[in-house]
């Protein structure tokens, strides 16, 4: 299935079950309405909530793999903003959202939860790495995508806007292909420089460049 046609149909399934969702609601009574009936009601909303996240979840993994690389791409995109825990766990699509955070911590990243509960908002307060923290062998070893290419979009969404290398970059794909992974994620919209398009680039080391877009 094409990329094109792949998302048609997550968000069709995405739709539907908001739709649902919706119908369900707009058919809850407004008077009389019993805590039975309620409970009722709320446990098949749950179900179809469950799977719009999942649709979005799907969406999510096919445009850019795992949900750290999504929360840190969105992150990026708002640093110095306040960001509240429903944005974030609409970005990654997954209830452990929070976990994915502390990862991103522990890796390095300054990200602040600003207060206290679960309704605290967070930010990230540096838009990139220290270069000697994004070169290190600790950001290879704490990626753990399934497929090259998402392996390698996380890898360069922690660099940017430091250069990757080769031997750097063929560890973190795990296959000798990995510069096709890399033509397919420039083909599919990632702006990936390399020597060719950047010549302040050494040969055979790439950048990942304008996270706005």
């Amino acid at each position: 299935m094409d990329s094109a046609r792949e998302h048609r149909v997550q968000l069709d399934e995405l739709e539907k079950s908001l739709e649902q969702a919706l119908e369900l609601v707009r058919a809850t009574p407004r008077d009389g309405l019993t805590a039975i009936e309620w409970l009722e009601t709320a446990a098949k909303l749950g179900g179809f909530l469950s799977e719009a996240r999942d649709a979005s979840s799907e969406v999510r993994q096919t445009l850019l793999g795992g949900a750290r690389s999504a929360l840190l791409l969105y992150l990026r995109g708002h640093v110095g903003e306040t960001v509240p825990p429903h944005a974030l766990e609409g970005v990654s699509g997954i209830r452990e959202w929070a976990r994915r955070i502390r990862e991103l911590r522990a890796i390095g990243w300054d990200i602040n939860c600003l207060g206290a509960g679960p309704s605290a908002p967070y930010r990230l307060d540096d838009v990139q790495l220290a270069e000697e923290v994004a070169q290190s062998q600790q950001i290879i070893d704490s990626i753990k995508g399934s497929k090259p290419k998402e392996r390698i979009i996380e890898y360069l969404l922690h660099l940017t806007p430091w250069p990757a290398g080769p031997k750097q970059l063929e560890r973190v794909a795990g296959v000798p292909t990995w510069r096709q992974e890399i033509r397919d994620l420039v083909d599919e919209g990632w702006l990936i420089l390399s020597h060719e398009t950047d010549p302040e680039l050494a040969p055979g080391f790439y950048r990942l460049t304008r996270l706005e877009d």
